[in-house]
């Protein structure tokens, strides 16, 4: 439900020993799930970073915030949450409407995007998610259960060993209950995000132990020592991570996704993502292209669409990205594919590319297209969001496409709003795959799909 965020009140002398420069909570209201009424500070001028801070077990107090009026300061957007709330909200809640377990990211990921979306900036930042003692346990703990693409950094200084919460965590990492406490690794494979743990004298020994242990499944984890009080040691490591947070690390200044690979087929793809951001279908199929031998640039949709884009400068940023990595990478062709709202982007975007780009996209392939295309994110939750349409139909843009190079490709339990459908009788490759929006996550299949498509083009 939506709750209200309300001024934080105190005592008069509190207000007279305030500083001048004092962050204030805003008054917005925000869908926050489970987060029970989250302290939002929101900085003016250019956001440079969004931290979740979660507080340690005495709760949300003067230091915490403190520490938001400093970050607010320096251009980050503050999500407050006080640990001791939020571990009674979680503990109270009903795990038979979420398959038994806790799920907490899905809050964070949404909280995140509408108070970003409230202070009108033009880049999305992954939250930071971070805290001290208690704070840090639970932010090593949501790491458990966190998906690629949703959480920017997760920062840990001188956590606990698990968390008091005895219902379980969404999640297939490993679990083991020490008395009150339940202690959480991490999922297989590559981290979801950067995780640093940093640990002052004053750290609590089964926490370095339990952080030691993740590290050794995961050598990409930081254990960081410090002499400075946990703090400072916070305080400093923190700027560094706001700083950090709005590169993307390609010469392009872009939110891209680099897979490189040895090309096979003298082709390249371009890949942009559902607004979920490079995450799931889109990484899963990137990554299996890149095995054979496609080279991948994954283009953010989260991240790019989230200001407003001109059809015009959409196309202008494919078309640079089509001249320098065909330049890099040596290759003639270009295989173009979108995903759901990636799949709505390319047919326009395709349509306004410089010739010398455009002549060289082999196949067109739009995963879920629907009947609608928009060039900017629509948040949950953001009263006044009414772009949903506003580019047209995609549709009725493929009609100035040569069909031979279009395939369309659909779950057969998708929903009524499926574009693909529409075009069996344009000339187009339109193929019907088991299963829903997500192809019920056989991407094995959907990749195949897409390659023997690109494979008969190349041929002809």
């Amino acid at each position: 439900m939506i709750r209200t965020i309300l001024l934080a009140t105190a005592c008069a002398c509190m207000l007279a020993a305030a500083p001048a420069d004092a962050a204030e909570e805003t008054t917005q209201s925000f869908e926050t799930g489970l987060i029970p009424s989250p302290h939002i500070f929101l900085p003016e001028g250019e956001v440079k970073g969004t931290v979740m801070l979660i507080s340690d077990a005495a709760g949300w107090g003067d230091y915490e915030k403190a520490e938001a009026d400093r970050l607010v300061a320096e251009g980050a957007v503050v999500i407050g949450v006080d640990f001791p709330s939020y571990i009674q909200a979680l503990s109270r809640y009903d795990v038979s409407l979420n398959d038994g377990c806790v799920y907490m990211v899905s809050d964070i990921e949404s909280l995140s995007q509408q108070v970003q979306r409230a202070t009108g900036n033009n880049a999305y930042h992954l939250p930071i998610v971070a805290g001290i003692g208690e704070g840090g346990a639970l932010a090593l703990a949501i790491a458990a259960q966190t998906p690629d693409a949703t959480i920017g950094q997760t920062l840990a200084v001188n956590p606990a060993a698990g968390i008091p919460l005895a219902k379980e965590l969404c999640t297939p990492a490993s679990k083991q209950v020490v008395g009150e406490r339940t202690v959480y690794g991490l999922s297989d494979g590559v981290l979801p995000d950067p995780i640093i743990t940093v640990f002052t004298p004053d750290a609590n020994k089964d926490g370095r132990a339990h952080a030691e242990a993740l590290k050794k499944a995961h050598d990409e984890i930081e254990i960081r020592d410090s002499t400075d009080d946990a703090q400072t040691a916070f305080a400093d490591t923190l700027d560094d991570l706001v700083t950090a947070s709005g590169a993307f690390g390609n010469p392009l200044g872009l939110p891209l996704a680099v897979l490189e690979a040895t090309p096979a087929f003298d082709t390249m793809a371009v890949i942009y993502s559902g607004d979920g951001g490079w995450r799931d279908i889109d990484k899963e199929v990137g990554g299996t292209l890149q095995k054979e031998g496609i080279p991948v640039v994954g283009v953010d949709s989260l991240h790019y669409f989230w200001k407003e884009r001109k059809p015009e400068e959409t196309a202008a940023d494919l078309s640079k990205i089509i001249d320098f990595y065909r330049k890099q990478w040596k290759v003639k062709h270009v295989l173009l594919v979108g995903y759901s709202f990636g799949a709505d982007v390319v047919p326009a975007t395709y349509q306004l590319l410089k010739p010398a780009e455009k002549s060289a996209v082999a196949q067109l392939s739009l995963l879920s297209l629907s009947h609608e295309v928009d060039y900017v994110i629509s948040v949950l939750g953001w009263l006044g969001q009414k772009t949903e349409g506003a580019g047209g139909d995609p549709v009725g843009d493929l009609k100035n496409i040569d069909p031979k190079l279009v395939q369309c490709i659909y779950g057969k339990d998708d929903d009524d709003d499926v574009a693909c459908p529409a075009l069996k009788d344009s000339g187009a490759e339109v193929i019907e795959l088991p299963g829903d929006h997500h192809f019920d996550e056989n991407y094995d299949l959907l990749t195949k799909t897409i390659i023997d498509g690109l494979k008969r083009r190349l041929q002809d």
